[in-house]
């Protein structure tokens, strides 16, 4: 069984969170700054937005014997060997806690967006790993029914 689910921030937050990249160009010229300021802006504002863009959605496979999630472009990517995981639940993050990848206490998480996840406890005990996912039964679900077994080496 093959599970996969793409989780997208709303459109109306992706341009509220590119906004202020736009306004960083507009404003100076605006109030008359000369050209040469677009010309050292751009690139900047080319780069937070590609940035921005990266982190708008997010993709989780079970597959393999292996969870791999990643992010808009592949990059970032996380990959987790079923059978280096002991423990999974459902849980949830609160909205402090932000989007794209994050320290939370135990562990990281990973998430676009929503309060919900699945928290991945690995064998070492040490760590945890959250996904955050707007499908966390089928995800679990996923999980308890993926096959345990050690994937091959990989690059």
């Amino acid at each position: 069984m093959t599970y996969r689910h793409v989780d997208r921030l709303p459109l109306r937050w992706a341009a509220l969170f590119t906004a202020p990249f736009l306004l960083a160009v507009a404003l100076p010229l605006l109030f008359g700054a000369p050209g040469k300021t677009l010309f050292w802006s751009a690139p900047w504002l080319l780069l937070g937005m590609a940035v921005v863009l990266a982190f708008t959605s997010l993709t989780t496979t079970v597959a393999g014997g292996q969870l791999v999630t990643a992010f808009r472009f592949g990059r970032p990517r996380k990959r987790i060997a079923l059978a280096d995981v002991a423990a999974h639940r459902t849980t949830t993050h609160g909205a402090r806690y932000g989007w794209g990848i994050r320290m939370v206490p135990g562990g990281t998480l990973w998430r676009v967006w929503g309060r919900r996840s699945v928290e991945l406890t690995l064998r070492d005990r040490k760590r945890t790993v959250s996904i955050g996912t707007s499908d966390p039964e089928g995800l679990e679900a996923a999980i308890a029914s993926a096959p345990r077994i050690t994937p091959p080496f990989e690059l």
